[in-house]
């Protein structure tokens, strides 16, 4: 049976606004980012969902209120849906590092002290989508997370590790729609 699974990226938080690395940084919604809750909330009203699932932050809680409070369901929210933990980097000015390290700016696959790297990140939201997809079998189930965590899981279903330059960014709220069957 197939399982439709949207995925969507946490409305605009403190970070994005500010321009600081928030990876497991909590940060909360701005005005603007409550703005794109409620239309998400539009977006998502003749949709039927199942099934309601976040990264633990404050962020994509708050996002996730768009589907799980109208639809009446309970919010599940699992650490394994978080943003890359991004180590010494978390709460850091954006353009101070592109100051600082811009060669390490420009990568995709950070290595910097403290921080997860692409395979455990990647893995981890990819288990969990998977079991939410399985648990959910047939059904359609939202799952709200990050930019970062959600990157590496289209890098890692649908292109070559060569292309990361390749995959577009997903901006706040946007939503991306898979079918899960039978692995």
């Amino acid at each position: 049976m197939k399982t439709r699974i949207y995925v969507v990226r946490h409305a605009e938080a403190e970070g994005n606004l500010f321009r600081r690395i928030h990876g497991q940084y909590e940060s909360s919604v701005t005005e603007n980012g409550m703005r794109q809750i409620r239309a998400l909330q539009e977006r998502f009203a003749e949709e039927a969902i199942d099934a309601c699932y976040s990264s633990d932050l404050i962020r994509t809680r708050t996002t996730a209120q768009a589907v799980w409070v109208p639809k009446g369901l309970t919010l599940r929210p699992d650490p394994r849906f978080r943003e890359v933990r991004l180590g010494v980097w978390e709460d850091v000015p954006f353009g101070q590092l592109e100051r600082e390290e811009p060669e390490m700016m420009e990568r995709w696959n950070w290595h910097v002290q403290g921080a997860e790297d692409f395979p455990v990140y990647s893995r981890r939201f990819l288990d969990a989508m998977t079991e939410a997809a399985e648990q959910c079998s047939g059904k359609t189930i939202v799952i709200f997370s990050h930019g970062c965590v959600i990157r590496s899981m289209q890098q890692r279903l649908f292109f070559p590790p060569e292309a990361i330059r390749e995959i577009g960014h997903c901006d706040n709220t946007g939503v991306s729609l898979l079918e899960y069957e039978g692995g």
